[in-house]
């Protein structure tokens, strides 16, 4: 589908005649029939989105009427009626002129908490980027890392320790290649503090890549706010996801653009339409439920926190006793929730359940995912791929390329707790809807598949090679590298949902006050006596204060 705001060229007319709308290139002397939606879309185009030219005819005209007009304004006619899209101007891809990327190789120390499908997308992340980049990581030389540095190999990256041969330490030959060599570093370990040492000892740009891993939400909180408060000018965290943004907003304020979102890619060869029965047949054998070959089966991409899924499964399951909910969760499938005769969970966490993918969305008439963090929005995209509708539970406004093509349903939470309060009524009568409406159906199905087009491996890529040039740009080059032992940031306390202020050890542990963070960055440069002047004023208790600095100076 067409995404605006577009220009149209200078020399389209527009016109209606006996009631009925053509618009005409007076240059090419083509003329097409449009409708009155369209028509009254070419007034919009220059300065609205789809989302906003949906708001402004909606009082008018039905959503399907309004995306089959924007549907009908694709294709060729798009070509004859619009400036071409401007599309984004990316480095050179030639040997000598490409960024040198370092990759710290401690992502491959947690895949035993990474799901299969980050480990996918990390995998294709880095097969993408070596395209338009030379990636370079580090890497053990032992036997054990022979299988690995073998399977980097396939994809074109490279190994600092084969440039500095005279150096036996992976570590020292990693930082040599960065202060000499290295145009950026794109950290992507899913620990919180794992790379905190990059920020200290080196002025090369950091990008930190953060995931919506049902896994980690918890650790992806914690890592943006710690590396937030060490990220310099030239530094940036880049979620994977759109809506992570959002919901860390709800707990800590950040400044304006403190996250750079760059969305995965998707693999629409994999993730396309297929067969709906055969998918059903297939699901069936998934989950040994003969029922799923006859009733209408719903998809669930679960990114809840199970307090709020269970209850909103069980419900849904009571009010829908004639569908199958398949629901992907690693969490709730390994847990002894109770169960009901139509709802199956699916772990996501072998290999396996990543190939039945496909089939298990072909075989789903819809899904329904919150926008929260760990709802992946790779999994979300690969359903779209699929031609999936979708249902999306979301807090804050969609991302505009997705609200042509899903069902919004608006949450909100608890003040106190945090927790999302279920709109349980308005997504069964959304389920209803979606399941005898046939024709809805297909019009969000092409939607998603239309917008699913703007997400490919190598967009994501070039996006990343295209950062990595800007903040080079603005990088000082006559900074001096700074060595603090502490930093300074805020954490999340999951038991609380809240965020709380610490001293850092930047060897990687919220272990300290406040005051003894500040204590010990003063004891580089300040005499005891400094220190304890300054203790005594912070915390209004001079024992406190002398028993705390006994503590740093034993």
């Amino acid at each position: 589908m067409i995404r605006f705001p577009r220009t149209l060229q200078q020399h389209i007319y527009k016109f209606e005649k006996d009631g009925i709308w053509y618009v005409t290139n007076l240059q090419t002397g083509e003329i097409f029939q449009i409708d009155a939606i369209a028509a009254e879309i070419l007034e919009l185009c220059g300065t609205s989105d789809n989302a906003r030219i949906l708001e402004k005819l909606g009082n008018q005209y039905s959503e399907g009427q309004i995306l089959g007009s924007l549907n009908a304004l694709s294709g060729d006619i798009e070509t004859l009626l619009f400036e071409p899209e401007r599309v984004p101007i990316f480095p050179p891809t030639s040997a000598e002129d490409r960024l040198r990327i370092f990759v710290p190789h401690s992502f491959m120390n947690y895949k035993g908490i990474l799901s299969p499908n980050t480990n996918v997308e990390i995998y294709n992340l880095l097969k993408a980027l070596a395209k338009y980049a030379e990636v370079f990581v580090e890497i053990d030389n032992d036997s054990k890392a022979l299988a690995q540095r073998e399977q980097l190999m396939e994809l074109g990256i490279q190994f600092v320790s084969d440039i500095f041969e005279s150096t036996n330490q992976v570590t020292h030959a990693s930082n040599r290649f960065i202060v000499r060599d290295c145009n950026g570093i794109l950290a992507l370990s899913p620990h919180p503090y794992e790379e905190l040492n990059y920020f200290r000892h080196n002025t090369i740009p950091v990008v930190s890549r953060i995931y919506s891993d049902r896994n980690l939400r918890e650790a992806t909180l914690n890592r943006v706010l710690s590396h937030q408060a060490l990220r310099r000018d030239f530094d940036q965290i880049c979620p994977d996801t759109p809506w992570i943004e959002d919901e860390l907003a709800a707990i800590q304020s950040f400044p304006p653009k403190a996250l750079h979102t760059i969305p995965n890619g998707v693999d629409t060869q994999v993730y396309s339409p297929k067969k709906h029965q055969h998918a059903r047949e297939i699901v069936a054998s998934i989950v040994g439920e003969k029922s799923v070959l006859e009733a209408p089966v719903v998809g669930i991409l679960n990114g809840f926190q199970p307090q709020n899924s269970v209850e909103l499964i069980a419900e849904l399951a009571n009010l829908h006793k004639d569908v199958v909910f398949i629901v992907l969760d690693p969490i709730l499938a390994h847990q002894k929730y109770q169960r009901y005769p139509n709802v199956f969970y699916i772990n996501l966490q072998q290999p396996e359940d990543i190939v039945a993918l496909p089939w298990i969305y072909n075989a789903c008439k819809l899904i329904i995912f919150p926008t929260v963090i760990g709802t992946s929005f790779s999994i979300v995209l690969e359903a779209l791929a699929c031609g999936v509708p979708g249902i999306a539970l979301n807090s804050t406004k969609l991302p505009e390329d997705l609200a042509a093509c899903l069902i919004s349903v608006p949450l909100t939470r608890e003040d106190m707790t945090g927790k999302f309060m279920m709109p349980t009524t308005a997504i069964s009568e959304q389920i209803h809807t979606l399941i005898v409406d046939q024709e809805r159906r297909e019009t969000l199905s092409t939607q998603a598949r239309q917008v699913v087009k703007n997400y490919s491996w190598d967009r994501t890529a070039q996006r990343f090679v295209t950062l990595f040039s800007q903040l080079n740009r603005k990088r000082n080059q006559s900074t001096k590298p700074k060595y603090p032992d502490v930093a300074f940031a805020q954490y999340y306390e999951k038991g609380q949902n809240v965020t709380k202020t610490g001293a850092m050890q930047l060897d990687g542990l919220f272990k300290q006050r406040v005051e003894e963070g500040v204590a010990q960055t003063l004891l580089t440069d300040h005499t005891s006596e400094e220190i304890r002047t300054v203790l005594r004023y912070l915390l209004q208790d001079a024992d406190k204060a002398d028993r705390l600095l006994s503590t740093l100076t034993l």
